[in-house]
């Protein structure tokens, strides 16, 4: 049996901001949770989840403190737009998230949260105020609420922030999501009308990727757009790496808006990323508005494009050289020496 060494989390910082939640429920949680191999499941649990995997151990040993059970039949747990700052751990489950791009259209899903998932962390980390996402139960769960307050109490009961190096990496990106301000500077966005950009902004969707989450794979079908805003990613060609990429820069243009919607490489991240993510048919409608902005994006996208084909053509003439020599002409003396192995006196 498993005997706290600290003070139980006191109520007022273990729920605030939640959702109701079921006294009978948390009892027996709380019950489960002396038992010693119940307690080292839920360890090896936080083990597999990024956000928990790099904090100190006193942390995940006493997170079962912090946490509000919850279970779910069906319903919405929280929606797009509103003030949020817990987040869900699922045990067991499946969540869906969905946006809505525009009022009169329909949401989008954008992914499922199965068991050892998480959701609603950008919230609990302070990054976001409001929900950029509505997430839904999709079928029976299982599922482990975190409050703001109780997170915060807890990094300083195991030796504050500087003990936990990822959220270091997070302190830089309080509420940094919903300044517009800011991304008119962006590379991507200078040539582009202010109008154009605001009108932009409003369909800009905030996602928070760990170290070592993909943001495309190479082969996959894309429909969306990434902008980094900050954080560091790493570009790969099948497993070579070809650049480091930091804030700006705008990735998976190339299948959003031309015919092929393949990726064309993996995009992987190299630490704590906050990334913006723009739909594809969103971006073709707001430039469509915009008919300066068009002709520079059009010009920029199809230079780009051709800095991609060449590319893409100069390496697959070395590979075909490679294998089966070159398909010019060689001159004589390269006949002589690559050939035959002497070297002759041409005149």
């Amino acid at each position: 049996v498993y005997r706290s060494q600290t003070t139980t989390m006191e109520p007022e910082v273990r729920f605030k901001g939640l959702p109701r939640h079921d006294k009978e429920l948390l009892r027996n949680w709380d019950k489960s949770m002396q038992r010693a191999s119940t307690r080292n499941d839920f360890m090896s649990l936080l083990k597999k989840i990024i956000l928990f995997d790099g904090a100190p151990d006193p942390f995940r040993q006493m997170l079962c403190e912090a946490v509000v059970p919850a279970e779910y039949s069906g319903g919405i747990l929280y929606r797009q737009g509103d003030p949020g700052d817990w987040m869900v751990i699922v045990l067991s489950g499946r969540l869906e998230k969905s946006i809505l791009q525009h009022p009169s259209s329909p949401e989008i899903s954008i992914g499922e949260v199965g068991p050892g998932g998480i959701c609603g962390d950008m919230g609990m980390l302070g990054v976001r105020k409001v929900r950029s996402h509505s997430c839904k139960c999709i079928e029976q769960s299982s599922l482990l609420l975190l409050s703001k307050t109780a997170f915060r109490a807890l990094v300083e009961k195991t030796g504050g922030i500087e003990k936990y190096p990822l959220l270091q990496q997070l302190e830089t990106m309080q509420n940094q999501t919903g300044d517009t301000e800011s991304f008119y500077g962006l590379p991507c966005f200078r040539k582009m009308e202010r109008e154009c950009v605001k009108k932009t902004c409003e369909f800009l969707e905030p996602r928070l990727y760990y170290p070592g989450m993909a943001l495309m794979k190479e082969g996959e079908m894309g429909f969306e757009m990434f902008i980094i805003y900050s954080g560091k990613v790493e570009v790969m060609k099948g497993s070579m790496r070809v650049a480091e990429l930091g804030g700006g820069v705008v990735l998976g243009d190339v299948a959003v808006f031309g015919s092929d919607k393949r990726r064309t490489a993996t995009v992987k991240c190299l630490e704590c990323t906050l990334v913006y993510v723009l739909n594809g048919e969103v971006v073709h409608e707001t430039l469509e508005q915009f008919p300066r902005t068009k002709q520079i994006h059009d010009h920029d996208y199809i230079a780009r494009l051709l800095r991609f084909e060449l590319e893409k053509a100069a390496e697959e003439v070395d590979h075909l050289e490679n294998f089966y020599g070159k398909c010019h002409p060689m001159k004589t003396d390269e006949v002589s020496r690559d050939i035959f192995g002497r070297d002759v006196d041409v005149k």
